[in-house]
């Protein structure tokens, strides 16, 4: 069966980013990273309201943390987020982004391990890299991106998925017993005409979901990277994914404004709610008592 809209949540988005389900209170919570807000959206009732917004600076991602709180990763800053109240305190930085640059999107491994990526400010040099921050400290996995994206894992923990967006390169680092990269594939290549490879997830068969930006749908990979479905969304730019709702089959897929129009024009920034009969799995939790231990390292 083919994952069909059941939800259209009207949010006008500017840059709808960074999905992540949380199984004990049954909601997603989603950014807006230009707007600068937190959503959150309860799959049950269809209602999405913003908890928390006026941030200084533009958003990046969020990951569960093993306290019951939530990592909220701003452009340069980490911040631990309350998801009911909205609420945020500061957590150590483990790495500081360099000038002109920022943290974009991150998610945790199986083994704990927060990756993370950064990306360049114009989105035009490439001087982003990706990063692993684990009980041992931080370490640089890869650098050379112009736009940092995607972290994804395989179910057995043996496989990282990265969006090389601005290259249309979605890789594949082989995983150690550890979790740490030891070789790097490419995975998949998207045409320019299918646009940009951008957040992703996986579900619990291994299958390999990435969003696309000016492409209007998410493709579904197998293990071996052949695209083997197509999901068609309404809006140009989708932008990320992730599966959540009690057994695991709702998939939420967020986008941004075209960029064409100036700013959020529904369906453009909407989020969209999915089904078939895929299930996903929780996102790991992230112990923020490995934050602050920042150390040179890396290529």
């Amino acid at each position: 069966m083919p994952f069909g809209i059941i939800r259209h949540v009207a949010a006008a988005a500017h840059l709808g980013e960074a999905p992540l389900w949380l199984p004990t209170s049954g909601v997603f919570l989603w950014l807006d990273l230009y707007g600068r807000e937190v959503h959150r959206f309860d799959p049950q009732t269809g209602s999405d309201r913003v908890i928390a917004s006026g941030y200084a600076e533009n958003l990046a991602c969020l990951v569960r943390l093993n306290d019951g709180f939530v990592l909220l990763v701003t452009a340069t800053r980490f911040m631990r987020l309350d998801p009911s109240s909205g609420g945020t305190t500061p957590l150590p930085a483990p790495l500081r982004p360099a000038a002109g640059t920022c943290f974009n999107d991150g998610k945790v491994a199986p083994d704990g391990a927060l990756w993370l990526g950064i990306s360049d400010v114009e989105e035009v040099e490439p001087t982003g890299s990706l990063h692993r921050v684990s009980a041992s400290g931080v370490e640089c996995i890869d650098r050379g991106f112009v736009v940092a994206n995607g972290p994804a894992f395989s179910p057995d923990g043996r496989g990282a998925y990265f969006a090389d967006t601005v290259s249309g390169r979605i890789l594949r680092y082989a995983l150690d017993t550890e979790g740490r990269p030891v070789g790097r594939t490419l995975f998949a290549a998207v045409p320019a005409d299918r646009g940009m490879p951008d957040g992703m997830t996986t579900d619990r068969d291994g299958r390999l979901y990435s969003a696309h930006w000016q492409g209007n749908c998410i493709s579904v990979h197998d293990a071996g990277g052949t695209t083997v479905e197509t999901i068609a969304l309404p809006a140009a730019n989708i932008t990320s994914c992730a599966f959540g709702g009690d057994d695991g089959s709702l998939l939420l897929a967020t986008s941004a404004a075209r960029d064409d129009d100036g700013g959020p024009r529904s369906p453009h920034g909407d989020a969209f709610v999915l089904r078939d009969q895929s299930r996903g799995t929780p996102e790991p939790e992230f112990d923020p008592a490995w934050l602050g231990r920042e150390r040179p390292s890396g290529p």
